[in-house]
């Protein structure tokens, strides 16, 4: 009876728990899943070997407008320093960029002016130093296959020149010396992209126009990378950087600057 008893207790028990048991346990069911962790950020520190070739025109208070048209390998021996390095760290989703390039060259200038007016005769020595620093943040773009990076970015190109100008006129003896430094900072906004073919190859590419009402600049890059290491890495392309200001002061005169550099460049990064 007593064995008899406990069957059937036993039995009642499995009925009403059978559906108990088959359910999911409420706190299985209903634990949200844990979030991606976000994607690490990644650090390039890069020396670039940009070997441009320069176009300027460039004048200041009343004087005309002098132009000058250098290839690299004149360039090389008017170049008295250069400085271009660059810093960018990224992740799955943002993009932060700084790029300095410093620079002082002298070169040989013409007038723009015709034959027989006062500075018809007159020779000149341009000295060109400039400090072009431009800083950038973005946003990736979801677009394309995950190992392309598309982002927009918006950022500050800042610029500061300092120009010399010696004339001479062989003739009469007469030579000065007039030099003026200047100063603007010209909004920019664009594209970067890195494309990745495999664990070696990639490529680097960006482009970025701004300016305001007195400045205006662009800047136009593209490489082909190759990973030596996984902190080492090295580049070959083509950068071209445009700009133009023009400041007027209070005595009816005015800073004046066309300015176009493009080239080759090789660059090697190194990755943390």
């Amino acid at each position: 009876m007593n064995k008899t008893f406990r069957a059937s207790l036993f039995a009642v028990g499995m009925i009403f728990s059978g559906p108990v048991l088959a359910a999911d346990p409420p706190s299985l069911k209903e634990a949200p899943l844990p979030a991606p962790a976000p994607g690490g950020w990644r650090f390039e520190a890069t020396l670039n070997g940009w070997s441009p070739s320069l176009q300027v025109n460039s004048g200041f208070a009343g004087l005309p407008s002098a132009s000058s048209s250098i290839g690299f390998f004149t360039l090389l021996r008017h170049l008295y320093g250069n400085v271009p390095v660059s810093f960018t760290a990224r992740n799955e989703n943002f993009i932060a960029g700084l790029d300095l390039y410093w620079v002082r060259l002298g070169a040989n200038a013409h007038f723009n002016v015709l034959p027989g007016t006062p500075f018809g005769g007159v020779s000149a020595g341009l000295t060109l130093g400039e400090t072009i620093l431009t800083g950038f943040g973005g946003i990736r773009i979801p677009f394309g296959a995950p190992d392309f990076s598309l982002y927009a970015i918006a950022g500050v190109r800042y610029v500061n020149v300092n120009e010399s100008l010696g004339l001479g006129a062989p003739v009469t003896g007469f030579a000065r010396n007039f030099s003026v430094t200047k100063n603007w900072a010209s909004p920019i906004a664009g594209l970067a992209l890195r494309n990745k073919f495999d664990e070696k190859w990639f490529a680097d590419g960006e482009v970025d126009v701004g300016g305001t009402g007195g400045s205006a600049t662009w800047q136009f890059f593209g490489a082909l990378g190759y990973n030596w290491t996984p902190t080492i890495a090295s580049t070959v392309g083509f950068r071209a950087l445009y700009l133009y200001n023009q400041q007027y002061n209070d005595f009816g005169g005015s800073f004046r600057l066309h300015q176009t550099m493009l080239g080759p460049q090789a660059s090697i990064t190194y990755k943390f």
